[in-house]
């Protein structure tokens, strides 16, 4: 285990409050702490990647940005810069007035963490996204990665939904049901694991090979706002 640098150690508590998820309050009294620490150890790249991602919680796109460009020019290998850059540029997307170009730009933050980390759910679930949020018809590929992240990250719940509803949709009503099964069966799932059980009830009488959906195209939490970093174990600094 290696001994964390001091700026690092500093701003431990920070990071450990944001990948644990922040109100709105707690978010701009976090990001301030995280700027004081920063402003200490400025060429400190884990610090920064605290910082981009406390600005990010607290609704400073371009600074958190700016941030995780820091962290990334000192050290490339920091998997979460690149996750709260995605994060912040994909949310800037959501207002632009050239949607396709900003997306695309988001993009790149996400495929340049998918080159270091390639088992990492967040850029295959955004590359999903980021046909989601145009109104497009996501593509094979962009199917296929919702699916490998679901398995990539089999506690995150609301994936395993959207997972499941994408894979009935495309008539593979077996593995729609095999993907349901674990979240219908958690006793701890609360009304995701309801909505599972009632799923796969509809499922017995879906036929293999043909498109199946409930009613409204249904797109929840996991895919609409992806998890935070530290939720899927999967986003260290």
């Amino acid at each position: 285990m290696r001994e964390l640098p001091e700026g690092e150690a500093e701003m431990m508590d920070v990071r450990i409050v944001s990948q644990r998820g922040v109100t709105r309050e707690q978010a701009l009294e976090l990001v301030v702490e995280a700027r004081e620490i920063a402003a200490r150890f400025p060429n400190d790249p884990g610090v920064l990647t605290a910082l981009a991602e406390a600005q990010y919680d607290a609704g400073n796109d371009d600074a958190a940005i700016t941030a995780a460009d820091r962290a990334i020019a000192i050290d490339p290998m920091r998997p979460n810069a690149y996750v709260q850059k995605g994060y912040a540029l994909f949310r800037k997307a959501e207002d632009a007035d050239d949607p396709e170009t900003a997306y695309s730009e988001a993009m790149k933050a996400f495929s340049a963490l998918n080159k270091i980390e390639n088992d990492h759910p967040v850029p295959l679930i955004y590359y999903y996204r980021s046909f989601v949020e145009r109104g497009l018809p996501p593509n094979e590929n962009a199917r296929h990665a919702l699916e490998w992240a679901s398995r990539l990250a089999p506690f995150d719940q609301g994936l395993a939904m959207n997972a499941a509803l994408m894979l009935a949709e495309e008539g593979k009503i077996g593995l729609a049901k095999f993907t349901l099964e674990p979240l219908a069966t958690n006793p701890h799932g609360g009304s995701l694991s309801e909505q599972a059980r009632d799923y796969l009830d509809m499922l017995k009488l879906a036929e293999e090979g043909t498109s199946w959906h409930p009613g409204a195209t249904i797109l929840t939490k996991a895919v609409v706002d992806a998890e935070k970093p530290g939720e899927s174990g999967n986003a260290e600094d």
